[in-house]
């Protein structure tokens, strides 16, 4: 499981060191009282998560990756009709052309790939976790050359500022959590909004939710329901705004 570094932690024995960090990717599990294991918890702390909260126990966590697994699943099967799948070409010999759809499950998380005429993406949902805390992050690669990352951006910023103090939906227990009770942002929401360019490669652009342990218990213990949530609030407004910064770029 890999994440994206930030400002690095006073703890490092120089500046040069500290900049040397920005923008880092690492490898868990870390080695726990190392630099970059430090530079972990003050992440999570930047998103809410430290800081005297109660941790979310490594079952918990687990409950949710089963979650974000069972999102890809869905979301494969959902659209597989309308592709070439490993499936269909095991089934059918005949088929010569390359799989148009493929998902992913390993220790990155879970993906969605599409390869279709002009679709070329993936979707990635990932639990990110240490001393117990935990952060959800959902991503999108994007191949697509000028994109409007700014208008994507400013689309999901304010989708977001409208929509994460509503009451959450479907749990009758929980009428008056709202969705920031569950996934926190910052609270510069474009803080929350990264976009990786990489010459050569696919844009990778992130977006990452603390996640609040007050209601957990009861929200995994409701698991099709929970999957709603997290599929309606953290995935579907990139998709669906991705797609519609897609659209303008075509026009």
């Amino acid at each position: 499981m890999l994440l994206k570094l930030g400002r690095s932690p006073d703890g490092c024995r120089s500046k040069e060191e500290c900049r040397g960090m920005q923008g880092m990717q690492i490898q868990f599990p870390l080695q726990k009282n190392s630099v970059l294991y430090y530079e972990f918890l003050l992440t999570l702390l930047r998103i809410g998560r430290l800081a005297g909260k109660k941790r979310t126990p490594p079952k918990t966590a687990a409950l949710i990756d089963n979650a974000l697994e069972a999102i890809i699943d869905q979301w494969y099967l959902s659209v597989s009709d309308y592709y070439i799948t490993a499936e269909k070409k095991a089934e059918n010999p005949d088929i010569q052309a390359p799989e148009e759809l493929k998902r992913f499950h390993d220790e990155t998380g879970h993906r969605i790939k599409f390869n279709k005429g002009d679709l070329d993406f993936t979707y990635g949902l990932c639990l990110m976790s240490a001393l117990e805390d935990c952060a959800l992050e959902v991503s999108v690669n994007n191949k697509v050359p000028n994109f409007n990352y700014s208008e994507l951006v400013r689309r999901l910023a304010a989708y977001y500022q409208s929509n994460k103090e509503k009451p959450i939906e479907g749990f009758k227990k929980l009428k008056k959590v709202r969705n920031c009770d569950v996934f926190y942002l910052q609270e510069d929401l474009q803080d929350s909004i990264k976009v990786e360019t990489r010459e050569g490669k696919a844009d990778i652009v992130r977006l990452s939710f603390g996640v609040e342990n007050d209601y957990l218990e009861e929200l995994v213990a409701d698991p099709p329901n929970f999957m709603e949530l997290i599929h309606q609030y953290c995935v579907a407004p990139l998709r669906r705004i991705y797609a519609e910064v897609y659209r303008i770029k075509r026009k």
